[in-house]
This record gives structure tokens, sequence and C-alpha cells, in this order.
């Protein structure tokens, strides 16, 4: 065999092998839920001008029997209370079912917890667009959103 061709076959067989691990990859690298780890984070302003003030909120979430549970913590950035909506839109791309739900409540300080509790998504694959909306004095808002995809038990 000449140099020139068992040189092709290597190159071959190595692209090979790179299509192979790329295309596992993320079979490979995805971890089980982990219902201490947040599965996503958003950062705003704080709704008070200058609107200066950062704040942030993680989501965390948690499924059995076909629901799931999301928790919302806040850092609220500030002592100055302020009105806080958390929304979940979601799609069970397993089965094609989809809802919406949301809560509310006025936060402060560094801990503050909105959560909604079970989500009928039913087991599979479930696509989650979250967000928070702020409301501070006269006509002061922000939010922030994010996205996540859980796998539901």
């Amino acid at each position: 065999m000449k140099s020139g061709t068992r040189t092709g076959l290597l190159r071959i067989a190595a692209i090979a092998a790179l299509a192979v691990t790329a295309a596992g990859a993320p079979a490979a690298f995805a971890a089980p839920n982990d219902p201490s780890a947040p599965i996503c984070t958003m950062s705003y302003p704080v709704p008070v001008e200058p609107f200066q003030t950062p704040a942030v909120s993680d989501v965390f979430a948690t499924s059995s029997n076909g629901a799931v549970d999301l928790k919302l913590h806040t850092n609220a950035g500030t002592d100055f209370a302020y009105d806080q909506k958390f929304t979940v839109n979601w799609a069970n791309i397993t089965t094609g079912k989809s809802g919406v739900a949301d809560t509310s409540a006025q936060v402060k300080g560094s801990d503050n917890t909105l959560t909604i509790t079970g989500l009928p998504t039913k087991p599979g694959r479930v696509l989650l667009n979250l967000g928070v909306f702020n409301h501070g004095e006269g006509p002061n808002y922000t939010n922030g959103e994010c996205s996540a995809e859980y796998q539901v038990n």
C-alpha cells in the first residue's frame, strides 16, 4: 500500500471518529436533573431609578409523577420593596402538551422565594420559558428572561 493511501485512510478514520464523538457529545455530557443547581439565572436592574442596581434570580426545578415544581430565588438587590411576578410558559416536546402559570409577591433584600407547584407537564423533555417582571413605584418596570430544557420524571 502506498504511503499516501495509508495517510488518506488514517485521515478518514480520524474524521469519522471525530464525527461520532461530536454527534454523541450532548448525550455524554447531559447531566441528570440536580435540584440543588439552578436551571437558569436571570439578571436585571432593580426597578428604581436610575436603574443601576443589579438584581438576580435563580430558577430551580424538581419533578415527580409527571409534574414539575419551580422555585425562584431572588436577591432583590435593595431593601426597597417592589412587586415581582414569576411566569412560566412550558411545552412538553415528547407529548405536545403545553401550559402557562405565574405567581407574584413583593420582594426586597437578598432572600426571596416564589414558587409555582404542580405543573402537569407529564414525563418527557420539557422546554421552559421563564420570566420575572418587576414593578417599582410609578412607571418603573424591569424584567428578566431565560429558557431551559428539563427532563421530567
